[in-house]
């Protein structure tokens, strides 16, 4: 297990900061789900996270390794896996060519790469027997959940995920937390950011609301779901 430390980051794109001075701290094996209005600023926080974005000031770090000067690869190999929201598989490949360009670049082969193969398998039964099987054919949930099996084919210590549930229907956008349920249970921490609202804090452990590229509120997600002020603002009470 690691714990993800992000310390006094602000980025953004063309010179203006989008996110301004953040600071989160995930504790090694929680779920944390960062939840907030359109526009606060959640998607460029993730990016940054994950490499795609440089961060202007600022610290990120994996456990005890500070990854702020590496990109998206390296921090793959500091094992921070990433599963954005949109264009997050090959659809002109089948299933299992998706699931081996998760690792290929890592030098993944042989036994080490069956035994991931059969845990994603175990996580996801529905693509299991489609092996084969274009992934441009899948339904939108059976895609997400062949980004999210790419992802964890290369063991990672940390998971971000870019709202996990964007566009599932019911059915998938339970067994989608199920799944990130299982994983997170397996040791492995979790940081994302959940359009639904209701659904990302009642699967996680800590609750962080950003506002205009800042953090408002960072407690237990049952606690911020509690709170007065936050529900009627963002879950429509009154």
């Amino acid at each position: 297990m690691q714990r993800l430390v992000i310390e006094g980051v602000c980025a953004g794109y063309a010179g203006r900061d989008i996110i301004h001075d953040v600071t989160v701290d995930v504790p090694a094996g929680s779920m944390v789900c960062v939840v907030g209005p359109n526009g606060s600023g959640k998607s460029t926080l993730m990016k940054t996270v994950a490499g795609l974005l440089p961060a202007r000031t600022g610290r990120i770090a994996i456990g005890d390794h500070d990854v702020t000067a590496l990109g998206a690869p390296g921090r793959a190999r500091a094992r921070l896996a990433y599963v954005p929201q949109e264009r997050n598989i090959f659809r002109n490949m089948s299933i299992g060519e998706n699931l081996r360009t998760g690792v290929e670049f890592l030098g993944i082969a042989g036994a080490k790469f069956e035994e991931r193969i059969e845990r994603v398998h175990a996580l996801f039964p529905d693509l299991a027997s489609r092996h084969r099987d274009q992934a441009g054919n899948l339904s939108g949930g059976q895609r997400q959940m062949l980004a999210f099996g790419c992802a964890l084919m290369a063991d990672p210590a940390v998971l971000l995920l870019d709202e996990p549930s964007a566009g599932l229907s019911p059915r998938y956008v339970d067994e989608m937390f199920e799944a990130i349920g299982r994983v997170h249970s397996s040791g492995i921490t979790v940081f994302m950011i959940e359009q639904n609202t209701r659904k990302g804090l009642e699967n996680s452990q800590m609750g962080v609301l950003l506002v205009s590229g800042q953090i408002r509120a960072a407690m237990s997600a049952a606690a911020l779901l509690r709170d007065e002020q936050f529900h009627r603002l963002y879950l429509g009470g009154h």
